[in-house]
This record gives C-alpha cells, sequence and structure tokens, in this order.
C-alpha cells in the first residue's frame, strides 16, 4: 500500500471511531428516577374502638419530586395489641393521577396507642408513618377489682377498694365517676371513710379505669358489713358491685411480740419474744422464746387449743396463749405464765391499729412490751447488712447488763467481724467493756415464723463466751431480739434496727444538726434508775442537749437539767461515742450510740457508776415540736419501782391529749407486785394530768395523776416529757421522788 493510501486509511479509521464516540455519548442510559413516599393526610388522629378512623390514610408517592400515578403502595398495622383492619383484608393500593394512595383503617376492639402504620412503595428507601390511637367506647361494665373480701381488725383501715369500669369490649375507661356507700352489718360493724368523716366517698376512674378508695377504716363493732359501688350519671352491667368486709378482732396476720419485766415465781428479770399468726380473730399457732435466771432460753410453740384473742369491755383485746413444749404441743410448758398460759393486754396504737402496747396481765408477773403485726415478705428474707443492736438484762452472776453495738451480717446468714463492733457495760464486772469485735459468726435462715438465731463469737473470749441472741423479725427494719441457751449465761432481751444500704458508710456529718431522744433503763449503785435525754450534734462538733433521771436519791439542779459535751465521734459503723456529757455540777454520762441511718437509734451507757440501756431504743427527733404537737390519741405504755424500790408495776392503755389546751386523760391497766405483796391486775384505772411546753426544744413539763402505786394511783406526780416528733411521740419520766416511772406515748 501506498504511503498516501496508508494515511487515507488513518485518517478514515479515526474518523469512524470519533463519529461512534459521539454517538455513544449522546444515546447513554438515564439515571433511575429517585422514588419517595410521604403520609400526607390522616395522621395524626383518633377513634373509638371498632370505628372507621375519619379520615382516609394518604400517601403519597413522587417520582423524582413529581407524583407518580399507578405506583402500587402498601399498609401495615400493627399485628397485635392496639391497631386498626383495612377493608376486605386488602392493604395495597395504586396511587391516582396525583400519585396519591388511600385506604380506610378501622380501629380494633383493643383500646391503645398512639400506633403506627406504616405505607411502604417499591424504590423508596424509606417507608411513610401514620400515628393512630384507639380509643375506648362508651362505659359498659363494672367489676369490684380489688379489695373485696377483707378481714381487719377493729380500728384498722382496710387495703383500698377498687372499681373498675371497662366498655364493652373490655377497655377501661376514664373519667366514670363512681360512689361508694356503707351499709353497716346486722352487729353494727361498719365503717368510714375519714376523708368525707361519712360512710360515702365518691372518686372518679383513672386511666385504668379504677375508681379507687383508700381510707376506709373498720368501726369498733365485730362483724361484717358491705360497700357498694355505683355510676353516678351512666348505667353500667351490673348497674352496681358490693364489697363484703369483716370487722375483726384483728388484722389477720402473723404478729411478732416482746415483753420484758419481773416474774413472781423467783423475782428475776425475764424476757419473751414470739411471734403468733392469727386469722378470723382466731389464734392458729405460733412460737415464743422465754428466759429467765432461773428458766433459761425456753423455746416454747403456741397451742391454738387453749389460746384466743377477745375484746374487753373498755375496748382493748386481751390474748390469752397456752405455751407447749416440743413440735407437737405434747405438754404444757408450765414454767411460763400460769400454768403455762399467758394472759396479755393489749392497748393498739390509734394511727396504727396493727400495733400496740401490751402487758403481762396475770399472776404469773409485771411485763410491758410491744405488738407488731409481720411483714411476711421481711419474715421470709434471711437478715443481711448491718444492724444497730441493744440488750440489757442480767449477767450470769445476775448483776446488771447491758450490751450495744453493730452486727454486720456482711455474708449470706455469715458475719465475718469486719464492721462489726460492741460495747458492754456488766454491773457487777466494776468496769466498761469499749470497742469490742467478733470473729467469724453466723445468723440462721428464718422459720415459719421469722425466728433467727444469731450467733455471735466475741474476739475476748475470756469475758464474753459465745452469746446466741434469737429474734423474731417484724419487718425489713426491725427485729425483737432475746438471748437463749448459750456459753455467756445472760438474762436479757432489746431490739435491733436494720441499717440496711447505709451500712458502713457513716461519718461525722451523718447526724450533724440532728437531735436524738431516746429513754434508757437500768440500775446504778442505789438500785433501779431511769433516765430521759435529748442530745443535739453541734455542726461545730459539740454536743449539747437536756437530761432527767430518777434513782429516788439524787436530786438535780434543774430539771430538765442542761447538759453539754466538747465533742463527739462517729464510726464508719454508725457507732456514736459521747464522753463527759455532763451538767457541770452532779451529772456525768459516757455514752454509745448506735444507729440505722433511718431515725432510730440505741444506746448504753459506759459509767462504772451505773449501768443502763436504751430498752426502748431512741429516734431522731423532728425539730420545732411544741405542746400543740402533743394532741390526739396515743398508746401509752408506762413502767416502774414503787417508792421502796422492792415493787414493780407495768400498764398500758389509751390516752388522748388535748394540745395547747395542756391536758391528758384516760385510763390504763396496771400490774403491780413486791417481793412482799402480790396484787391482783387492776383493770380500767383513771390517768388525767397537765403540761406546758418549757423553753428546752420542745420538752413539756407536767403531771399524771393515776400511775403512783404507793398511793392506790390517786397521787398526783411530776414529769417531763421528750417529745420525738410532730405527732406527739414522747417519753414520760418521773421527775419527783414519789415512785420511779417512764411513760412512752405513741399515737
Amino acid at each position: 500500500m501506498s504511503l498516501c493510501k496508508s494515511i487515507l486509511l488513518f485518517l478514515g479509521l479515526a474518523m469512524i471511531a470519533a463519529l461512534v464516540a459521539c454517538s455513544s455519548s449522546s444515546h447513554a442510559a438515564p439515571p433511575p428516577p429517585t422514588i419517595a413516599i410521604s403520609a400526607t393526610g390522616g395522621t395524626p388522629q383518633s377513634t373509638q374502638v371498632g370505628t372507621a378512623f375519619a379520615t382516609q390514610l394518604q400517601a403519597t408517592v413522587t417520582s423524582n419530586g413529581s407524583p407518580d400515578s399507578g405506583a402500587t403502595v402498601t399498609f401495615a398495622a400493627p399485628s397485635s395489641g392496639a391497631s386498626c383492619t383495612f377493608p376486605n383484608n386488602t392493604n395495597t393500593v395504586t396511587t391516582n393521577s396525583s400519585g396519591v394512595a388511600a385506604i380506610t383503617c378501622t380501629a380494633n376492639t383493643e383500646a391503645g396507642g398512639p400506633y403506627n402504620v406504616t405505607a411502604s412503595t417499591s424504590g423508596a428507601t424509606t417507608n411513610a408513618t401514620f400515628s393512630l390511637t384507639n380509643t375506648a367506647g362508651p362505659p359498659a361494665d363494672l367489676v369490684a377489682f380489688s379489695g373485696n373480701n377483707q378481714t381487719i381488725g377493729i380500728g384498722a383501715p382496710y387495703a383500698p377498694l377498687v372499681a373498675e369500669v371497662t366498655d364493652s369490649d373490655g377497655n377501661p375507661v376514664s373519667g366514670v365517676s363512681i360512689t361508694f356507700t356503707v351499709t353497716a352489718g346486722a352487729t353494727g360493724a361498719s365503717g368510714t371513710f375519714t376523708s368525707t368523716g361519712s360512710g360515702t366517698e365518691t372518686q372518679t376512674t383513672d386511666a385504668n379505669g379504677d375508681a379507687t378508695v383508700s381510707d376506709l377504716v373498720a368501726n369498733s363493732t365485730l362483724g361484717g358489713f358491705t360497700v357498694a359501688a355505683a355510676p353516678s350519671t351512666v348505667t353500667l352491667t351490673p348497674p352496681s358491685v358490693t364489697f363484703s368486709e369483716t370487722n375483726a378482732i384483728v388484722t389477720n396476720g402473723t404478729y411478732v411480740f416482746s415483753l420484758s419485766g419481773l416474774d413472781t415465781d423467783d423475782y428475776s428479770l425475764f424476757y419473751v419474744a414470739g411471734a403468733v399468726t392469727v386469722s378470723g380473730g382466731a389464734i392458729t399457732g405460733g412460737e415464743q422464746d422465754y428466759v429467765d435466771f432461773v428458766n433459761y432460753g425456753l423455746q416454747d410453740q403456741i397451742n391454738p387449743t387453749g389460746s384466743s384473742i377477745t375484746t374487753t369491755a373498755d375496748g382493748n383485746l386481751q390474748i390469752a396463749l397456752t405455751t407447749c413444749l416440743g413440735t407437737n404441743c405434747t405438754e404444757t410448758d408450765s414454767v411460763v405464765g400460769v400454768s403455762g398460759v399467758e394472759t396479755l393486754n393489749l392497748t393498739q396504737r390509734p394511727s396504727k391499729p396493727n400495733q400496740g402496747s401490751i402487758i403481762e396481765f396475770d399472776a404469773s408477773g409485771t411485763a410491758v412490751g410491744q405488738w407488731r403485726l409481720q411483714n411476711a415478705t421481711a419474715a421470709a428474707a434471711t437478715p443481711s447488712a448491718g444492724y444497730a443492736f441493744e440488750v440489757s438484762g442480767f449477767d450470769s452472776d445476775e448483776d446488771a447488763l447491758s450490751i450495744g453495738g453493730i452486727i454486720n451480717v456482711d455474708g449470706v446468714g455469715t458475719i465475718s467481724g469486719t464492721g462489726s463492733i460492741f460495747d458492754a457495760n456488766d454491773g457487777g464486772s466494776g468496769t466498761t467493756f469499749q470497742g469490742e469485735t467478733f470473729t467469724a459468726s453466723t445468723v440462721s435462715a428464718p422459720d415459719a415464723f421469722g425466728r433467727v438465731a444469731f450467733t455471735l463469737n466475741p474476739t475476748d473470749t475470756t469475758d464474753f463466751p459465745q452469746i446466741i441472741l434469737v429474734g423474731y423479725i417484724v419487718d425489713s427494719s426491725r427485729i425483737a431480739l432475746v438471748e437463749t441457751k448459750d456459753a455467756y449465761g445472760g438474762t436479757t432481751g432489746g431490739i435491733a434496727f436494720s441499717q440496711g444500704g447505709n451500712t458502713g458508710g457513716f461519718s461525722s456529718s451523718s447526724i450533724s444538726g440532728d437531735t436524738l431522744a431516746a429513754a434508757m433503763n437500768g440500775f446504778d449503785a442505789v438500785g433501779p434508775l431511769q433516765t430521759a435525754a435529748e442530745v443535739t450534734f453541734n455542726a461545730s462538733g459539740s454536743v449539747s442537749g437536756f437530761i432527767d433521771f430518777n434513782d429516788l436519791s439524787s436530786t438535780e439542779p434543774a430539771s430538765p437539767d442542761p447538759v453539754s459535751a466538747p465533742s463527739y465521734t462517729v464510726d464508719s459503723t454508725g457507732r456514736i461515742t459521747i464522753s463527759a456529757l455532763t451538767d457541770g455540777v452532779s451529772t456525768t454520762l459516757n455514752l454509745q450510740l448506735y444507729i440505722d441511718g433511718n431515725g432510730n437509734a440505741v444506746a448504753v451507757t459506759m459509767d462504772t457508776t451505773d449501768d443502763q440501756g436504751a430498752t426502748l431504743g431512741g429516734q431522731i427527733k423532728t425539730t420545732g415540736v411544741t405542746d400543740a404537737n402533743f394532741s390526739g390519741n396515743y398508746a401509752l405504755t408506762a413502767w416502774g419501782w414503787d417508792k421502796s424500790k422492792t415493787g414493780i408495776f407495768g400498764a398500758v392503755g389509751p390516752i388522748t391529749a388535748t394540745g395547747t389546751g395542756d391536758t391528758l386523760s384516760g385510763f390504763t391497766d396496771i400490774s403491780y407486785f413486791s417481793t412482799t405483796t402480790t396484787t391482783a391486775p387492776t383493770a380500767d384505772a383513771a390517768v388525767s394530768g397537765t403540761y406546758a411546753v418549757t423553753a428546752n426544744s420542745g420538752i413539756l413539763s407536767g403531771t399524771i395523776t393515776g400511775l403512783d402505786i404507793d398511793s392506790g394511783f390517786v397521787n398526783t406526780d411530776s414529769f417531763n416529757f421528750y417529745q420525738v416528733d410532730t405527732s406527739g411521740t414522747c417519753v414520760a419520766i418521773e421527775v419527783d421522788k414519789n415512785q420511779i416511772t417512764y411513760g412512752f406515748f405513741q399515737p
């Protein structure tokens, strides 16, 4: 081929390639359109169950921003719960010329929402979402939802009564007015709604369809009665519902009780802690632990046969407990009570009828204590974390003894000793023991009545052999304690308060600014001794407060007597040390206190001249209390010694205080005996008194008539009242030389 032809051929091929390239570029495939779907109508909206939503659900589909007609749109509703359905079970729709797909949705029979219905189409990367709510239909049905068939102690509050309103599909309906009306039973048993002060109360159903009354309180008459619940403005099926309730002697459940006092058979201190189960006004079982100096560490069953709980003419309760030995009650325990039967009188607390003050009311001894409904959940759980505890009584030589401290249960039923500490004042030893510790110890799992055993192994085995304290769990915050057979040989009882989540986290800031009110009972060199005190832990690190004590010997310079201490210390365990709390004249106390971080405390003295433990415990005092707070109804527990200090007495009963009227009145059941004289218990001894506020942080000064044993209950004695809180809870201590008495008032 010639050069000329070659050049021409090359140019021709180049031109063809260029033309092909140009042709290819101008006819490339277009990019895919951008498809989008959005909810353009019908959201949000609501409708009654079973009806169609008023506005169709409208989804608009666009392609590159322009309406896309003929596109297939799929709607999807929730498969369960509140939802809606589509016509003919068809959920696909084709868009019209405006790109809109519309569909009717009908609410199903379940109320609820908002819930989402989605719309999707091919090519769209996201779905359209519609927010819908199904509302309940008209109110149709009425049921007694909860609170029916309760058995509650006289004067006690019933659990809430709940009437529930639903539509014909069972959906809760709110906003319906329901009136509850009490009808007394044949015996006169009835109840009162405290908010209205009558037998009628109206409530409106909430979002759950529930109309709730939570303030029904049983009257003082035994028997059954009814409460009708009916709508005020609509007709329901049935037109009303009835709650059948029963006022019993006490609320069904298990009750923990504890007593401390002196018995008549050997004139020694004794302590009892136990639990009894009450059902339908009958005692169905129980157990207790009893200890005195001679009969040491008895564990008894409570035999339902021969045991009972009844009302007395004055409105108190009388409890007879038949004790027996062995799991099958094969033998009556003749050591306890009178021929094995303990008789107790109970005054219920006005504001907490499932709690009360009890007294031994037979010839076996004089003792007072507490009675509380047990929390079943707490009673089934093995104790854990820290407990502030105190027990007092006698050691194995029958010398006065008080032990207080912290028991830290830091394993499952185990006590390693870390975070545990105790102090003891043993009057016969002539010394005190501070900062004692435990080695590895244990606590048992609770039995059916909430009974546990703390087996404590002190590090100082010379002075403190193994100590075993039986505890009956009251609730998550307290355990009643009594010593049982052990190597230590003490006759003691007391209480433990749970620290829970506060365990190990205490410091001075935990109590800075707090005032602690406490009552202590024990002995000094001249015999029985009682003390009431309040101490304030100042932010400066000092301590100030007031104190009254009575041993019928010493006389304080002032009453109440101002006291102070330069400093205090707080261990991480919750143990507080106050040294040299003094009035600067005649009184000096060294105290160990133990707090739970929840407002409770116990205490023991660390003086060789006296031996006291806070057998009633203590409480962090509410500020700003005055005589106006000591107003209303109270259960009184009193305990003391006659002028000769050879006889003891206990008393419990209902008392009414008038606040700024500064008077109190009521009666007590009193038990009294001495080493030379035993007298029958006295029922309904009249009590009266007066009081006036002092300038001393709410401490009241006054009198009580009706507790003076030597005068046959007629003398008027002088008392100071140490208030604890704004409900008027207080400790009263006698401040004359007629006898030794303290009283504990609980609303």
